[in-house]
C-alpha cells in the first residue's frame, strides 16, 4: 500500500504537468485510504480540533464545538444541511443529533464514505445522514 502511494506522489512532484493532473486524484485517494484508520484511532470519528477546557476531554470538547457550530448556523429542526469534506462523518452525525437536521456529506473518498455509512447504521442514524462522493473540481465550478 505504501510504494503504491510513493510512486504515485513522486510522479505527481517530478512529472510533467499532465501526469501530475492525471494522477492527483488517484494519490490523494490512496493517502486516505492510508491515514483514515489511524485518524480514527487518534481523533475518534472526528477529524478536526477543538480547544479543550480545563478538566475536558478531548471527547468532551469535540462534542461542544460541533454544536458551538451548529448554534452559530441557527440550525432548526428538519432543515438540511451540508457538510463538504466531510471525512467519515462525526461532526455530522452530532450536529443532526443536537439540532434534529438532515445531513448530507460531501466526500471524495470511497473508503471514507463506507466507513462512514457503516457509522451511520451503527448509530442508528442513516436515515437522517448521507454521504455523496464529489470529485473537488466540480465543487468549484
Amino acid at each position: 500500500m505504501v510504494q503504491p502511494c510513493k510512486n504515485l506522489y513522486e510522479n505527481y512532484h517530478g512529472g510533467e504537468e499532465e501526469d501530475k493532473n492525471a494522477n492527483y486524484t488517484d494519490m490523494v485517494n490512496k493517502y486516505y485510504d492510508l491515514v483514515t484508520s489511524f485518524y480514527e484511532f487518534g481523533w475518534g470519528e472526528s477529524f478536526h480540533f477543538a480547544h479543550m477546557w480545563k478538566g475536558e476531554s478531548h471527547k468532551e470538547s469535540m462534542k461542544r464545538y460541533e454544536h458551538f457550530i451548529a448554534l452559530q448556523l441557527a440550525l432548526k429542526p428538519g432543515q438540511k444541511v451540508l457538510d463538504v469534506g466531510c471525512g467519515i462523518g462525526g461532526p455530522l452525525r452530532e450536529i443532526a443529533r443536537f439540532s434534529l437536521t438532515s445531513v448530507t456529506g460531501l466526500n471524495n473518498n470511497e473508503y471514507q464514505i463506507s466507513r462512514g455509512k457503516e457509522l451511520n447504521r451503527i448509530a442508528r442514524i442513516d436515515e437522517t445522514c448521507e454521504f455523496v462522493k464529489v470529485g473537488w473540481i466540480i465543487l468549484l465550478l
